[in-house]
C-alpha cells in the first residue's frame, strides 16, 4: 500500500510571536498616548474657556452697574481693595403727585397712555429716591434732591385727575405711593423725573464647596440680602487686591483715592478679576498644570469733568 504524507504547516515561532507583540505593545502605547494627549488638550482648551467666560461676566456685569454710578453725588457708600458698596439704580418713574411734602405718588407701571414707570422689583424701605426740582438751583439749572424711602404703599385711586393717569384705562391700576425723609422741596412738582437707588455690594464669597465667587447682595427691607453668585469661581480673596477680585479708585488726574471721605473725587475705577482652573495639560505622565487668567477694566464714573 502507498502511505500517504501531509505536509507540514509551518507556525509562528516563539521568537516572532514576542516581536509581533512587542510591536503591538509599542502602537498600542502610541495610540494612547495620542488619545491621551488630545484629551487633555481638549479639557484644557474647555477649561480655559471657561475660566475667560466667567472673567468676561464679572467684570461685565460690575462694569455695566458702576457706570451709572455718580461718585459726584455720593452713591458710593464704602470699598477697599477687594468689594465696593454703592447705590444702584432700582428703576425710574415720574411724580404722579406730591399729597404732602413727605409723600410722593408714582405713575403706574402699566399705564396705557405711556410707560413712565419701570423697576427691576419693587422699592423697599431704606432705598433712596432721587427727584428732579424746578428750580434754578445746581448746575445749568438741574438739580437732584436725595431722599430716603421711610414707607411703601400701594392704591388704585391715587392721582385721579393727573394727566399720566387714564381716567377710564387705568382704572384700577396700583400705583405706589411713597414716604420719604427728608421732606421735598416745594419745587418738586407733578411731572418731574425721579431715579429709584438700592444699595448695592460686591465682593468675594465662599460657597459651601469652599470655592470663591463673585457675589452681589443688596440693603433691602433694612437688611442685606444672601450674596447671590455672579460669576466664579475665582482666586481666594486677599486684602490688597492681588486675590480674585481687586478694586482700585482714582481722580480725574490718576491720582488714586483710598480714603472713602474721598470718595465725592473718584473719576475712575479699575476693577481687576483673576480666575484659576484646574485641568492637565502636556503628555501622558506629565504633571498636571493649573490655568489662570485674569481680565482688568477701567470703569469711568458720570457726571465728572
Amino acid at each position: 500500500m502507498m502511505r500517504l504524507t501531509r505536509p507540514r504547516r509551518r507556525g509562528f515561532t516563539l521568537i516572532e510571536l514576542l516581536i509581533t507583540m512587542t510591536i503591538l505593545g509599542l502602537l498600542g502605547t502610541m495610540v494612547t498616548a495620542v488619545m491621551v494627549g488630545q484629551q487633555r488638550f481638549f479639557q484644557r482648551t474647555t477649561q480655559q474657556m471657561d475660566v475667560r467666560r466667567e472673567l468676561r461676566t464679572a467684570v461685565n456685569v460690575m462694569s455695566a452697574e458702576l457706570r451709572s454710578v455718580s461718585s459726584a453725588a455720593g452713591d458710593i457708600v464704602a470699598f477697599d481693595r477687594m468689594s465696593i458698596t454703592f447705590r444702584d439704580v432700582l428703576g425710574s418713574s415720574v411724580v404722579c403727585a406730591t399729597p404732602t411734602r413727605a409723600q410722593v405718588d408714582l405713575v403706574p407701571t402699566t399705564a396705557s397712555r405711556m410707560q413712565l414707570s419701570n423697576f427691576a422689583s419693587d422699592p423697599s424701605v431704606g432705598d433712596t429716591v432721587v427727584v428732579l426740582r424746578n428750580d434754578s438751583s445746581g448746575v445749568a439749572g438741574e438739580y437732584w434732591s436725595a431722599h430716603r424711602i421711610t414707607s411703601v404703599s400701594s392704591s388704585a385711586v391715587t392721582c385721579p385727575l393727573s394727566p399720566y393717569v387714564d381716567a377710564l384705562l387705568d382704572v384700577g391700576k396700583s400705583r405706589l405711593r411713597l414716604g420719604v425723609t427728608p421732606n421735598l422741596p416745594d419745587s418738586v412738582v407733578a411731572g418731574a423725573p425721579l431715579r429709584l437707588l438700592r444699595t448695592t455690594r460686591y465682593a468675594l464669597s465662599t460657597q459651601s464647596s469652599g470655592a470663591w465667587y463673585l457675589g452681589r447682595s443688596e440693603y433691602a427691607g433694612g437688611a442685606w440680602t444672601a450674596a447671590v453668585p455672579v460669576a466664579g469661581p475665582f482666586q481666594a480673596a486677599n486684602a490688597s487686591g492681588a486675590g480674585g477680585l481687586g478694586l482700585a479708585m482714582y481722580d480725574s488726574v490718576g491720582v488714586a483715592v483710598t480714603a472713602i471721605a474721598s470718595s465725592n473725587r473718584i473719576a475712575r475705577i479699575d476693577v481687576v478679576a483673576r480666575a484659576s482652573g484646574e485641568s492637565s495639560s502636556g503628555k501622558m505622565g506629565s504633571s498636571s498644570t493649573a490655568i489662570t487668567d485674569s481680565l482688568l477694566v477701567s470703569v469711568a464714573l458720570r457726571n465728572r469733568r
